[in-house]
């Protein structure tokens, strides 16, 4: 790409400008920090060199059942248009700031940046992309295909970030969401955050964000429980409802600074599409069967039940923590067919399907079967026990065990998609207001 300047003598002088794309990934740790920040930060200091913003940062969530994430397995990218000659200072900068604030002292915590030059990102980093969403992958395999394109990688502590990096540039984001995420000062890390409860329920009544207030708890969703830099931060399907919606919010601390990133939150983009016998661990799936025997309850109010599908069977979990979901799966019955979505877990019942979601697809009828009537007295019998009969206790007649009585019960349960508690959705995951 190129522009003409004009210079102090009048003559014409061609500038390249680059579009840089630079991915950053895995500067947290269980005790603070958060990569958005990072990001943020690099944001700023590469607009106060001049540098011109392509598009909006972008907040990448990966795979959320990946077992050495820290918390939401956020990786994050920036997109910027700059000179040439500022290219070494741009990539500078962000290397900076991930080293003065990444958490140090975590054998965890392995910051990776990946820098590329480029208009177009190659298709293989894109299938990449996707597959750090749905699967697991590994470090050498990331570093191996950034290389292969011309991408600078750096790495930080063993830099396992790298894969985040890179999806974070890559990723395909055809329908985005966006976060509008305001910081704390730095005086306030880790301590309670001052946000009137009220204005987030006002914001919930507003329909300008999602995921912002859990009708079923009362709970407040857009701010952490950790000890991280950020305040609060509002979702929703436009920049601009994110940010009108954080400005509905009150708080009673000191904001340091806001911005908004482009993401793939909330769009179901982690699921793929399986049959039982294929499901592994770390998997996020879709699976669609018929349900065997009846659910079960565990210690701890969570829900169990079988899905079976021509090949196999799975059992699915709806933990307590779900709350509506969980009642409804209590209302399955053998024979109902199912779709459900979610995660593939190593659980100490074997392979298990936390689920996320559940299609009722068709219900089976609930058919209940009563001892008969006593054909002389018309007194309800008594069963002899199994496929031995019944007998009146008055008269004594007795009746073979065809005679018992199935009635059809009406089902409370209605077909239809219903989903977990707000305060149990994982990012990933797309609220039904948004499938409307």
């Amino acid at each position: 790409m190129l522009y003409h300047a004009t210079s102090i003598s009048g003559s014409s002088v061609a500038v390249v400008v680059v579009l840089l794309r630079i991915g950053v990934d895995d500067t947290d740790s269980v005790s603070g920090m958060c990569t958005t920040y990072v990001a943020a930060v690099a944001e700023r200091r590469l607009l106060a060199l001049g540098c011109e913003k392509h598009e909006l940062s972008r907040l990448i969530r990966l795979n959320p059942n990946c077992p050495f994430k820290t918390r939401g397995n956020a990786a994050l990218s920036l997109h910027f248009k700059v000179s040439d000659t500022q290219v070494e200072k741009a990539v500078e900068t962000v290397l900076q700031t991930v080293e003065e604030f990444y958490e140090k002292g975590f054998a965890e915590t392995q910051p990776g940046v990946v820098v590329y030059r480029g208009e177009d990102v190659p298709d293989e980093w894109k299938m990449f992309a996707l597959r750090t969403v749905r699967e697991i992958v590994g470090l050498d395999e990331a570093v191996e295909l950034a290389e292969k394109h011309g991408a600078e990688v750096y790495r930080f502590n063993g830099g396992r970030g790298v894969i985040g990096a890179l999806a974070a540039i890559a990723l395909p984001l055809e329908n985005p969401t966006y976060e509008a995420i305001a910081y704390r000062v730095r005086s306030n890390w880790g301590t309670m955050r001052r946000v009137d409860p009220s204005s987030v329920l006002e914001l919930h009544r507003s329909g300008l964000s999602f995921d912002s207030y859990d009708p079923e708890t009362g709970e407040i969703r857009i701010t952490p429980h950790t000890p991280c830099p950020v305040l609060a931060g509002v979702r929703a399907t436009s920049p601009e409802n994110a940010l009108k919606g954080l400005s509905m919010v009150r708080f009673h601390e000191e904001v340091e600074y806001v911005t908004v990133f482009a993401t793939n939150q909330a769009t179901d983009m982690h699921y793929i599409p399986s049959r039982i016998p294929l499901l592994k661990p770390f998997q996020n799936v879709v699976v669609e069967g018929r349900v065997v025997g009846r659910p079960f309850l565990k210690k701890g109010g969570h829900v169990f039940f079988r899905v079976g599908d021509e090949d196999g069977e799975i059992v699915c979990a709806a933990y307590r923590q779900t709350r509506g979901l969980r009642r409804v799966v209590q209302q399955l019955v053998e024979g109902d067919v199912v779709k459900v979505m979610g995660a593939v877990k190593e659980k100490p019942e074997g392979l298990t399907l936390n689920i996320e979601k559940i299609e009722v697809l068709r219900l089976a009828e609930q058919v209940v079967t009563r001892p008969p009537l006593c054909q002389k007295c018309g007194r309800r019998m008594e069963s002899l026990g199994l496929n031995k009969g019944f007998r009146c206790g008055r008269c004594g007649e007795k009746l073979p065990p065809e005679a018992r009585v199935k009635t059809v019960v009406p089902r409370q349960l209605r077909a239809g998609v219903y989903e977990a508690a707000v305060s149990a959705r994982r990012h990933l995951t797309k609220p039904l207001s948004l499938c409307r």
